[in-house]
């Protein structure tokens, strides 16, 4: 089980400086699937439409409290699926900006873009510019016509690079030490 207990002993970072990425829904997936906190289970959210998948590993990062009253959000780029649950170190490279709509406001939900320094397929990435050219906007499009699925305004903003991304991570570590006082 991986209920709130087990997460709150999980460090936002690796012993040597990388992000802890925890991962809920694998590349490739056509399911959106969230941890279920209080049950330390796996719970199935919606099904994605037809041709549409997530582009990227999505998960959190845990230990942060990101804008949004959630943990930081991170998309894990990787040569292929990883398993929903699995803890993966990262370097963050980027940030997909975005604001979506929440109660009837706009609200900031960036993500962080991280990579698995072995990663065979990202490894060689280390800031923004590594990135094949249409690498955000394709992360951008997925999370437009995510958010159209579910009724929710959202508007991508430009991508932030690899030392945003890690102020983003720096800020959402120091909000949760906060919040948890």
């Amino acid at each position: 089980m991986i209920d709130a207990d087990h997460l709150a002993r999980i460090p936002a970072r690796t012993e040597d400086g990388l992000l802890n990425a925890f991962i809920e829904c694998p590349k490739g997936n056509t399911h959106k699937i969230d941890l279920d906190k209080k049950l330390g289970i796996f719970r199935w959210a919606i099904e994605l439409p037809e041709g549409l998948t997530f582009p990227a590993n999505f998960g959190f990062i845990p230990a942060t409290l990101a804008e949004d009253g959630d943990a930081l959000d991170v998309m894990v780029l990787s040569g292929g699926a990883l398993p929903s649950g699995t803890l993966v170190a990262v370097r963050p490279v980027a940030i997909l900006r975005l604001e979506q709509e929440e109660n009837g406001k706009m609200v900031r939900n960036d993500r962080v873009v991280g990579v698995p320094p072995l990663s065979q397929t990202f490894g060689h990435v280390h800031k923004l510019a590594d990135l094949r050219d249409t690498m955000m906007w394709e992360l951008g499009v997925f999370f437009r016509s995510y958010n159209q699925l579910i009724d929710r305004k959202v508007e991508l903003l430009d991508p932030g690079d690899e030392q945003e991304a890690a102020e983003l991570a720096e800020m959402a570590i120091a909000a949760k030490d906060i919040a948890n006082g």
